[in-house]
């Protein structure tokens, strides 16, 4: 069993992989680690443990934590992986490990995937297997957080899954309108020039925690598959030695 660890900055996703299976997985509200963070055995009868990190300061002190030797993917995967930056080490694995995931889940060659969390990043992977980065914006909860302390007049923005009415009824409406359609169109048109700057594309996936919001919105055909950046984890370190 192989458990793999995506560490946000709002969250930590784990799953436990027999294989290519992913036989269960958690996620943890709040982003730091604390003494609490896997509340299943499977850390402990794990055979290897991998972690993926946007948030340096959510996985400091993790091995301790564990009480584990987990890696930790870092340079050694962003050397390895063909990238359109001029700079590989600026690059979030996370990222990558979304497109890699979105690959090994659909099988498809040309990948298109918006990763829709504290922030939303759409990227792609091309013919080549080239790891095709587009655009990172803020996701919806940062947004929301951001308008409250600009404008503490409104109330929040409503960004639960669901149907949004339109024309308004009311400044909730406005706002949810906003929001959620506001983003779904702003994910279309990332994916738009994720797809010519990948020279096409096979699949286009839809993953992160915000995804169930904006999926019934989107103009995009597209799959969802809430476990991407999981699997990547998996194939990137299947690909690249320690």
């Amino acid at each position: 069993m192989l458990v793999a660890i995506d560490i946000g900055n709002t969250a930590i996703k784990f799953g436990v992989f027999d294989g290519d299976e992913l036989v269960s997985s958690e996620r943890i509200e709040g982003g730091a680690a604390g003494e609490n963070l896997f509340p299943i055995g499977a850390v402990q009868s794990a055979t290897e443990i991998v972690a993926v990190s946007s948030s340096p300061a959510n996985s400091a002190g993790l091995v301790e934590k564990l009480g584990r030797p987990v890696r930790l993917l870092g340079d050694e995967v962003r050397r390895a992986v063909k990238t359109t930056y001029a700079r590989p080490t600026e690059l979030g694995l996370d990222r990558v490990a979304a497109a890699w995931g979105a690959r090994a889940l659909t099988g498809k060659r040309v990948i298109l995937v918006a990763d829709v969390g504290t922030a939303i990043t759409v990227d792609a992977l091309d013919a080549d297997g080239r790891f095709v980065a587009v655009a990172i914006a803020p996701g919806l909860a940062a947004a929301r957080e951001g308008l409250v302390r600009a404008a503490p007049h409104l109330p929040p923005a409503g960004t639960s899954p669901g149907a949004v009415a339109t024309p308004a009824r009311g400044t909730a409406d406005s706002l949810r309108a906003g929001f959620v359609l506001g983003f779904a169109g702003l994910v279309d048109r990332l994916l738009d020039d994720a797809r010519r700057a990948a020279g096409g594309a096979d699949v286009v996936v839809l993953t992160g925690g915000g995804a169930e919001t904006l999926a019934a919105h989107l103009r995009t055909a597209h799959i969802v598959e809430p476990h991407a950046v999981l699997r990547g984890i998996v194939e990137l370190h299947r690909a690249v030695p320690a």
